[in-house]
């Protein structure tokens, strides 16, 4: 993965995002209701054999999160600067920690489809039991990728062969 341009990202997101440089991959920034996230974007083969790129959200602090807009668009500085420098694929997986993986998966889904950009990119979504528990995820592409039908090809036998 080509490493993301951070002021790129902080031109265009609400919240000032950082970075440690031993570890390129992670991306921090902290909400006004002093919400501390970790935004991590990694290598992941498991359900794009050919390669797909992970997005993380982790809530550092631990403590529930009000609704706030500038969260999204901070994100999607983010996920935008990948695309910008990396015409690959985005995985998303909801965290599953608390119950509420169908609830941030609407979310998700809702605030990229609503994103101003939308348009330049596909999502495809999938959701079943993985081990008796509920899954969701996506996998997000630029639509000028020029592997995006083996890709969910790829991502349609992934998710038939692990969902229960």
């Amino acid at each position: 993965m080509n490493v993301l341009n951070l002021d790129n990202i902080n031109e265009h997101a609400p919240y000032k995002v950082t970075t440690d440089a031993d570890i390129p991959y992670l991306y921090y920034f902290c909400t006004d209701f002093e919400v501390e996230y970790e935004i991590s974007i990694k290598a992941n083969d498991t359900f794009v054999p050919s390669g797909a790129f992970s997005l993380d959200i982790r809530n550092k602090s631990d403590q529930p999160s009000p609704s706030d807009p500038k969260f999204r668009h901070t994100l999607m500085a983010i996920i935008e600067e990948f695309f910008r420098q990396n015409n690959d694929v985005m995985l998303y997986v909801t965290e599953t920690k608390d119950s509420k993986q169908a609830s941030r998966n609407r979310l998700f889904v809702r605030w990229f489809n609503t994103y101003e950009h939308h348009d330049l990119y596909v999502i495809k979504t999938a959701e079943g039991k993985m081990d008796g528990q509920m899954n969701f995820m996506a996998i997000i592409l630029r639509k000028d990728n020029p592997r995006l039908r083996q890709i969910f090809e790829e991502f349609e036998e992934t998710v038939t062969f692990l969902f229960d």
